[in-house]
């Protein structure tokens, strides 16, 4: 049989090309007797960054780097296969094997049966880089600092996925890498509101989008760096949220569910989240072996870490009804329909005027409070009545996770109103007066 060799040739006005170095045992004798071993050098026709290609395994690393590489070794064990193929076909028909004519056979063999792979061309299309990003990520071969991405990460970069493709539709082109540049930034955002896109959503596909292509940059599929000037950014809006209050929570607490039982346990479940501040990934997964004397200690599916909580009497009591057996936790768009039900019924009716872009035009509109409760209220109200209570901002951001002072200021609700009552509290607002009147 004989022996193939994958090797790279150097190559200063491109990629290195990947040459097979066939050997047979083939030798000729020189004038002074010596015998000169030949091989065959054949081009395979497949190009490679150097940075990319393990010479051990005479194939091309296995790495996220270099994504296509599974077909790319699968084209150089295909040719691997067809030489020896060749070669053991000259052997049966005892012809004679010498590097021209083993050579010539491969040529011959390789334009009869169109066996020759051109090396792909790098993909330059946005989208079929994104899609392979997304497959990655779903296999769990592209992580984030060793950890798998959650499953929410891959429905953002799908969604993401399949807003541009319907904008390639829209203005009947592909999108290269060379095409991300400002002034398609404005022209797709200016698409994205006129499909009525909040602009934190628009926000979130500019920084999916800006992932992408600095992904495609370190990979070396792009030299456009557009997407990193400043102007390129992610936009936002400070969405109208509320907390509810420890009154309200006291109402829904002792709100009559005996004509709609099925409200009981969602309201149960969302009274623990408004005590702990735990996410509603964690709720689902909070058991008795989560309490310990008087806290809570669980590992935040989030971030990874552990939280300490103390135990609020509401907490106790919820917990002691179903003897540390919560009901099963449905899903976050189920929940956030029923905790609006339950909040109606327990009149949770106060007018608030929220305001909200869509389409790029600000709207106004007053709304009753009960609308605009979901499960993500629970949290919140727990880290802004831990405020108002004069709870250590560093106390509860060990339990919420902020990881400054400022995210946590902005995370919490409170009205000014709300913000001169806890000034008035202060001992600067209460010192007796000295000054006399003249």
């Amino acid at each position: 049989m004989a022996n193939v060799y994958f090797y790279l040739k150097e190559n200063k006005k491109s990629e290195p090309l990947v040459v097979a170095r066939i050997s047979f045992n083939y030798f000729e004798i020189n004038e002074t007797g010596k015998k000169l071993f030949r091989t065959v050098k054949y081009s395979t026709g497949e190009k490679i960054d150097a940075k990319y290609w393990d010479s051990s395994k005479q194939r091309a690393k296995e790495t996220n780097k270099f994504p296509q590489f599974p077909e790319f070794n699968q084209r150089l064990n295909d040719i691997e296969t067809i030489i020896q193929n060749v070669f053991r076909k000259m052997l049966n028909d005892a012809e004679v094997i010498t590097p021209e004519t083993l050579k010539s056979k491969l040529d011959d063999f390789m334009i009869k049966t169109n066996k020759v792979v051109n090396p792909p061309k790098q993909t330059k299309r946005f989208t079929t880089f994104i899609k392979t990003v997304i497959d990655e990520t779903k296999r769990g071969e592209r992580t984030n600092e060793g950890k798998i991405f959650k499953n929410r990460t891959v429905l953002s970069y799908n969604t993401t996925y399949n807003n541009l493709l319907s904008y390639e539709t829209h203005i009947k082109k592909n999108l290269n890498f060379s095409d991300i540049n400002i002034k398609f930034y404005n022209k797709y955002i200016k698409y994205l509101n006129e499909k009525s896109f909040a602009p934190n959503t628009i926000g979130g596909h500019i920084k999916n989008i800006k992932v992408f292509m600095k992904l495609a940059t370190k990979r070396g599929l792009n030299d456009n760096l557009d997407f990193s000037d400043g102007d390129f950014k992610k936009i936002s809006e400070e969405t109208q949220t509320i907390y509810l209050t420890e009154t309200e929570l006291q109402t829904i607490y002792n709100t009559d569910l005996s004509k709609n039982k099925h409200l009981i346990p969602i309201r149960d479940i969302f009274l623990i989240g408004c005590y702990t501040g735990l996410r509603f990934s964690d709720l689902k997964q909070l058991r008795k072996e989560h309490f310990y004397d008087n806290v809570i200690k669980i590992e935040t599916e989030k971030t990874g870490k552990y939280i300490i909580i103390p135990i609020h009497p509401t907490v106790s009591e919820i917990y002691n009804k179903y003897e540390f057996n919560l009901p099963r936790v449905i899903s976050n768009q189920k929940m956030n329909e029923y905790i609006k039900d339950l909040g109606e019924i327990a009149k949770i009716n106060e007018i608030i005027e929220i305001s909200e872009t869509r389409g790029g035009l600000k709207v106004k509109k007053n709304v009753l409070k009960y609308d605009l409760i979901t499960v993500h209220t629970a949290r919140r109200s727990f880290a802004t009545n831990m405020y108002l209570a004069d709870f250590p901002i560093l106390a509860i951001r060990m339990i919420t996770g902020h990881r400054t002072e400022r995210a946590f200021l902005t995370y919490i609700k409170i009205n000014a109103e709300e913000n001169a009552k806890k000034m008035l509290e202060h001992p600067y607002f209460n010192q007796s007066n000295n000054l006399k009147v003249v």
